[in-house]
């Protein structure tokens, strides 16, 4: 009977079971839709990958096309970048369209691309900087070595 409060105390600290508007890598719609892959065609299949690794830190997965142009790399929770090395001449890029990654050490992160010399943007175009949604969200925008457009935010942290 001592132990009761004890284990109230660590059942009420477990998350909630009952699903968030923006639970990550949760099931939605009436098919049971989830967020699978997002593929990108690229010059230089090793330099994209390279880059992709460097900056964000990605773990290379199991590539299940087995195609050699073709490299996986894990975005967590089952998700994966595809990064395909192949013609990008009807590719149009725009900020708008982009890949989005939700971090949970956004400062950390930030000082990671000072670091390594990449340039960063704010949404407003203002290099160099991050800015911050009405929610709360702070986010900042960087192009890959093709052009793509990539948000980083800690919308994980502040959301949940």
């Amino acid at each position: 009977m001592r132990y009761l409060p004890i284990i109230f105390g660590l059942l009420l600290s477990l998350p909630s079971c009952t699903p968030k508007a923006n639970v990550f890598g949760t099931e939605t719609g009436q098919f049971g839709a989830s967020f699978d892959h997002y593929a990108i065609n690229v010059d230089n299949l090793d330099e994209s990958v390279a880059f992709y690794q460097k900056v964000l830190g990605l773990m290379e997965i199991y590539d299940g096309t087995e195609k050699d142009n073709i490299r996986w790399l894990s975005l967590g929770n089952g998700m994966s970048l595809h990064v395909i090395e192949s013609d990008r001449s009807q590719v149009r890029l725009q900020k708008g369209v982009h890949l989005s990654i939700s971090v949970k050490e956004f400062d950390k992160f930030v000082q990671h691309l000072r670091d390594i010399n990449l340039q960063f943007f704010s949404w407003q175009g203002v290099p160099m900087q991050s800015n911050g949604r009405p929610d709360g969200v702070r986010q900042v925008y960087f192009k890959d070595l093709d052009g793509y457009w990539t948000e980083v935010n800690d919308a994980r942290v502040v959301l949940q």
